[in-house]
C-alpha cells in the first residue's frame, strides 16, 4: 500500500494555494476579456439546450433594459440618441453574451447542467393533472373548513359579549 506499480513510494498530491479574492476574481476575469476577442466555438455540439435558453433569457433581459434606456433617452433627446445608443449598447451586449456562451468555464457548466437535466425522471402529464387536482381541493376543502370554524366562533364570541359589531352586522370591523 501506498506505492505505484513501478516500485516508487506514492506522494501525497499538491495543495492547491487559496489565493484572496482580488487575486481570484482577476484569474477568472482575464480570461473572459480575452475570450470577447475571439470568433471561435467551444464544444459547439454540447449543451445546445443549455445555451439556447440561457441565451434567450439574457436576450431577453438585455431587450428590455434597451427598451427602458430608448424611452429614457427618448424623453429627453431626439430619435437618433433614443433608437442609436440602445442600438450601440445592444450590439455591445449581444457580443458579449454570445461570447459568455463560448467561454469554457462557463460552457463547461452548462454542459454538465445539462447532463445532469437530462437525469431527471420527470413526471407525466397524468400524474401532473391528478397531482394539481388533489392539492386544489385540499385547499379549497381546508378554506372551507377555516371559514366555517371562523364563522362558528365568531357567532359564539358574540352570543357571550366578548365581541361587539358595528351596524354592519358582520365580523368586520369589530369594535371589541
Amino acid at each position: 500500500m501506498g506505492k505505484v506499480e513501478d516500485g516508487s513510494p506514492a506522494t501525497k498530491a499538491a495543495k492547491v494555494s487559496k489565493g484572496g479574492p482580488a487575486g481570484d476574481s482577476k484569474r477568472r476575469f482575464a480570461p473572459f476579456l480575452a475570450n470577447l476577442t475571439q470568433a471561435n466555438l467551444y464544444k459547439p455540439l454540447q449543451g445546445k439546450q443549455a445555451r439556447l435558453w440561457t441565451g434567450v433569457a439574457l436576450g431577453l433581459v438585455i431587450l428590455f433594459g434597451l427598451r427602458e434606456l430608448s424611452l429614457t433617452l427618448g424623453a429627453s433627446s431626439g430619435a437618433t440618441t433614443a433608437y442609436g445608443v440602445p442600438a450601440a449598447i445592444g450590439l455591445v451586449l449581444a457580443w458579449a453574451t454570445f461570447r459568455l456562451l463560448q467561454f469554457p468555464p462557463f460552457v463547461e457548466f452548462l454542459i454538465a447542467t445539462e447532463a445532469e437535466m437530462n437525469k431527471v425522471s420527470w413526471t407525466s402529464r397524468d400524474d401532473l393533472k391528478r397531482a394539481t387536482t388533489v392539492v386544489l381541493v385540499t385547499v379549497a376543502l381546508m378554506a372551507v373548513f377555516l371559514f366555517g370554524v371562523d364563522w362558528v366562533w365568531s357567532y359564539l364570541l358574540q352570543l357571550i359579549g366578548v365581541l361587539r359589531f358595528r351596524d354592519t352586522g358582520g365580523a368586520l370591523g369589530s369594535s371589541a
